[in-house]
């Protein structure tokens, strides 16, 4: 009895560490590869995913809110969380807004936050009011920080089954622990805003820290890389009922590339500005992502599941990443295309 007992310690040990493991090794490659976190909605998150949509919307004022937790199934207690507040409003032929947005890497003790103001411009004006194309611009800091958590080293296996022993030396050799990045970001962007067409074409393209600022905890002179944003689809309508917005989201930076495909069907409720929608994504090589949420007078939520088919589909079981949206906009008479 007493030897079954010491195996299930000894299994319950091996696996927090090797959730520690897990935790340090993916958190920390978050700026050794200096890889952005990313979203599944990522169309309701329009400030962080181009400039140029800043203030593009039907309506006087917009705030939203964004959360994502990531690989609960692995961290249960510490989950990998990317949080987004954002706002934003048209001013003629300008959009104005900033946002606000935080990255914890789970326990492994890294941060990111994002303090970053946002403007956008009409570069051309269409008499008819049906082709447009903008310019935007963001302005703001990137604070990075690293709360040093556990380690290899420090596990210890003196008495048989590892234990953490904070007083064992990490083996790390930091330079600085917090720093600020300077953030520039610029976009353009186009889309067809012709009323009651069958189809409303968009897309542009953004470039996400343009001066490849040097970012390191270390002595190295790692820089962060350039990310580009490529956006783009169009909004189908079916009939009175129903419509649907495919399009595709594909990202770039340094040696890593990600592609979102995809499509949401939209139900209009008769009678009313309401609807319920929901759809299919895919992340190349990592998620099948399922949407789902609808609009009830000034609001928009948006629910969205990450199904894990990645190679570490083994260790997670399929269990990806859970997102919430929740979308404000004052309304006044003006019509833009939207996914919603």
């Amino acid at each position: 009895m007493r030897a079954i007992m010491e195996n299930r310690i000894e299994i319950r040990a091996v696996r927090s560490v090797a959730a520690a493991v897990f935790v340090f090794f993916v958190g920390m490659s978050l700026y050794v590869h200096a890889q952005d976190a990313h979203l599944s909605q990522f169309y309701s998150s329009e400030l962080t995913l181009n400039p140029a949509l800043t203030g593009q919307f039907k309506g006087e004022h917009r705030g939203y809110l964004n959360y994502r937790a990531q690989w609960r199934s692995l961290i249960k207690t510490a989950p990998y969380e990317t949080t987004i507040l954002a706002y934003d409003r048209p001013m003629k032929r300008f959009g104005v807004g900033g946002y606000i947005m935080n990255n914890r890497a789970g326990s492994s003790g890294v941060n990111f936050l994002n303090l970053v103001l946002s403007g956008s411009y009409e570069v051309s004006i269409d008499p008819q009011r049906v082709h447009h194309l903008t310019t935007g611009l963001q302005l703001g800091v990137i604070n990075k920080q690293y709360v040093p958590t556990t380690f290899d080293a420090q596990y210890d296996t003196t008495y048989g089954a590892p234990w953490f022993n904070e007083t064992l030396p990490t083996g790390e050799i930091y330079q600085q622990l917090n720093y600020i990045l300077p953030e520039l970001n610029f976009g353009v962007f186009y889309y067809n805003a012709k009323r009651y067409a069958t189809f409303n074409p968009y897309g542009g393209i953004s470039g996400l820290h343009l001066t490849n600022p040097r970012e390191t905890f270390f002595t190295d002179n790692n820089r962060l890389p350039l990310r580009v944003v490529a956006y783009g689809g169009s909004k189908i309508k079916i009939d009175k009922i129903y419509s649907v917005d495919a399009n595709f989201l594909y990202m770039t930076q340094a040696n890593n590339h990600e592609l979102q495909v995809g499509a949401i069907v939209t139900y209009n409720i008769q009678g009313s500005n309401d609807n319920f929608f929901a759809g299919p994504y895919y992340r190349n090589k990592d998620a099948f992502v399922f949407h789902l949420g609808g609009t009830y007078e000034e609001y928009v939520i948006g629910l969205s599941y990450d199904f894990n088919t990645s190679s570490l589909s083994s260790v997670s079981h399929g269990r990806g990443g859970f997102e919430l949206s929740v979308t404000y906009v004052k309304q006044k008479a003006r019509y833009l295309p939207s996914i919603f």
